[in-house]
């Protein structure tokens, strides 16, 4: 019969007893390699606008992240090669949410305080049409199939209620408005459905048929949701309850909450990561970005990032996301690769002094420009809240400490033929221990 032997050399028992705890320590110090030297961190920050960077986007074609300045009318462009702002393009209102139309290489900007949409050239970082929506535009996301962009307002115009409506790339006109629920903020779309969720100020998501351009059912969440993630791997959308510190987990099978994620506090907008598999949500109050698992739906790891967290973007080229720290006029630049070795954190000396490049290509009403390189430090979210505190029909809470790092095989390996080595001496000295008068040979 043959097997696998493990053959110890000769020794008394005092040597091998040291010899045991030699192999203890060498397994468990092994084990920790990965934690020392495999954590996600911040890897930059960049210095944007005059102070409260909010939506952020990705565009893959150029590898651009464009970043809407609340406070100061400007959407910088920040460059993910050298991490610096390469452009700022000027608007003349309050630039809040960032979408990518890809097939038109064209950034769509919605602007809360002056209620337009601003389209901006990829190629040019210019501003290359303005459209009129309903009062307050918020969140805005592209839908390939249709070619449109829909943005979630919080009044249609005339009324208190919210809106969704249907921008077209080709001619830039808006379509007439959906009825949502009143402070309409977060808006995701359902690519495998054909669907838009959108998150309204009275706890509840409104399910939008993307074809039909009309509500298919309304989901109840957590207090005052925000942003919204879809996920294609498990076709779930991910809903941050900035009134209620969780994430509530709607299957877009059912449209129903199978979970809450308990995260920390006031998460506020997130982006999904098809790397790891995790959804990634910026916590506006702990300075710190959340990663939750799409495969257990359970909390696995934070990060410290910087303050009064926003938008957030993925970057599918460098796995890395894009973090808009409201409160401290920052950017902060998160690798979430397994190879990622430092936690330092770089500043950019890049600001938005008049070395940056600013385009001006806008047309509607006089922009007004501030070129000013002082920052303004802010400690509080100037957008409008609500205080619902309905309840939430969530079967189950999960929430977990665990690392989010993965141990590579290779010290999985190790690992293991270290537990093998540990458990034949411990059964030699054992065997030893019964048969004094026998040696370990």
């Amino acid at each position: 019969m043959s097997g696998c032997y493990v053959t110890l050399p000769s020794m008394n028992k005092s040597q091998a007893v040291r010899t045991l705890a030699l192999l203890g320590l060498l397994m468990f110090g092994t084990a920790l390699i990965p934690f020392a030297h495999a954590q996600p961190s911040v890897t930059a920050t960049v210095n944007v606008g005059l102070y409260q960077p909010y939506g952020v986007a990705y565009d893959p074609a150029n590898g651009d992240v464009y970043v809407a300045n609340f406070g100061d009318g400007i959407v910088s462009v920040i460059s993910d090669s050298t991490n610096t702002v390469i452009a700022n393009v000027s608007v003349p209102g309050t630039p809040a949410d960032v979408a990518y139309d890809s097939a038109k290489g064209e950034i769509f900007v919605s602007d809360s305080s002056v209620d337009k949409v601003y389209v901006i050239d990829d190629t040019t970082n210019a501003v290359a049409a303005v459209v009129t929506v309903g009062n307050d535009p918020r969140g805005v996301v592209y839908d390939p199939a249709q070619g449109d962009v829909f943005v979630a307002t919080s009044g249609a115009s005339g009324s208190d209620d919210g809106s969704v409506q249907a921008i077209s790339d080709s001619s830039n006109t808006v379509g007439p408005p959906i009825g949502v629920p009143g402070f309409a903020t977060g808006i995701a779309y359902d690519s495998a459905k054909g669907e838009l969720f959108v998150s309204n100020g009275d706890s509840t998501v409104s399910v939008v048929s993307a074809t039909s351009d009309k509500v298919v059912t309304s989901v109840t969440v957590g207090s005052d949701p925000r942003g919204i993630t879809y996920d294609p791997t498990n076709g779930d959308l991910y809903v941050a309850n900035d009134g209620g510190d969780t994430v509530s987990v709607i299957s877009d099978s059912s449209n129903a909450v199978v979970t809450a994620v308990t995260v920390g506090a006031n998460p506020f907008y997130s982006t999904y990561d098809p790397v790891l598999g995790q959804v990634i949500v910026g916590l506006y109050q702990d300075a710190s970005i959340a990663q939750i698992s799409d495969t257990s739906n359970t909390l696995v790891g934070t990060i410290s990032v910087g303050g009064y967290n926003d938008g957030i973007a993925y970057d599918s080229a460098k796995n890395e996301v894009f973090v808009a720290n409201f409160g401290v006029s920052t950017v902060s630049v998160v690798s979430l690769s397994a190879s990622s070795t430092g936690t330092t954190t770089t500043s950019s000396t890049q600001t938005t002094s008049s070395t940056l490049v600013t385009t001006t290509g806008q047309t509607s009403p006089t922009t007004t420009s501030t070129s000013a390189t002082s920052i303004v430090t802010t400690t509080s979210q100037t957008s409008p809240t609500t205080a619902t505190t309905s309840s939430t029909p969530i079967t189950t809470a999960t929430s977990s400490t665990a690392s989010s790092t993965v141990l590579p095989w290779n010290y999985l390996a190790v690992i293991a033929i270290n537990a093998i080595l540990l458990l034949a001496l411990a059964g030699r000295l054992a065997t030893q221990g019964r048969n004094p008068n026998r040696s370990l040979n």
